[in-house]
């Protein structure tokens, strides 16, 4: 099912071989393009992100008081989106929307053959950068290197819960590790796609730290939802 997709990507990044020719700025660019017609889907699943963020203190306050009471902690939640209009499901759609398209395109740039033996960087993108072919060509290290290090900015950008930090604190480690052992051709996609996407969180969402201050105590309970009556 996903074979038609890949060959449409795969006849894209030639176009854009085409006008470069090279195929290290084809990926850029074939990056960029997918970035940018999924933009609308990212900036909604942002959005949501943003107004799950901002209530934030109000959850944490619904948390605290019924700690002991699971059941009408979700209700006063559930009543506290509600009354924000915030879904907490509307982020999650539009990433499985995404997921078919980005599977594609790792199936693409994972053909044997694809990019020739061009290189981009001084590596050859479609070398596997084992840690045996680094040692034998040291400047392959340059892409894992890049990998983690988009991730890990990614991750200062996006996770601004401390107990998330610290559960995906060796997560830029792992994608590292990861990327010795796919082609650079795809490593070169995350990076960029990495950085394209805290562009964007960046634009939609803001800084980190840039949130809306804790609302006062007698503001963090949520609204009465309406037709619902004062017991």
């Amino acid at each position: 099912m996903l074979t038609p997709i890949a060959d449409a990507l795969v006849a894209l990044l030639n176009v854009f071989h085409g006008w470069t020719g090279s195929y290290g700025w084809s990926v850029i660019l074939l990056t960029l393009a997918i970035k940018l017609a999924l933009h609308p889907l990212t900036r909604k699943q942002l959005r949501s992100m943003k107004a799950m963020q901002a209530l934030g203190p109000q959850m944490q306050a619904l948390r605290e008081k019924y700690r002991d009471n699971p059941q009408q902690m979700n209700i006063e939640i559930m009543n506290l989106y509600r009354s924000h209009g915030v879904n907490p499901l509307a982020g999650c759609l539009p990433m499985l929307v995404q997921l078919p398209v980005l599977w594609a395109l790792f199936i693409a740039l994972r053909r044997q053959g694809l990019f020739g033996g061009e290189t981009f960087l001084g590596a050859a993108l479609d070398r596997v950068p084992t840690f045996a072919a680094i040692r034998e060509s040291p400047i392959l290290a340059i892409y894992p290197v890049l990998v983690g290090a988009s991730t890990y900015l990614q991750q200062r950008l996006t996770v601004t819960d401390p107990q998330q930090a610290r559960m995906f604190v060796f997560m830029p480690v792992l994608v590292a590790w990861f990327a010795t052992q796919v082609q650079v051709g795809l490593s070169l996609y995350w990076i960029v796609s990495t950085l394209a996407y805290a562009v964007e969180y960046l634009l939609i969402v803001g800084r980190p730290g840039t949130a809306p201050s804790p609302r006062p105590a007698a503001a963090v309970l949520p609204q009465r939802p309406r037709g619902v009556k004062k017991k």
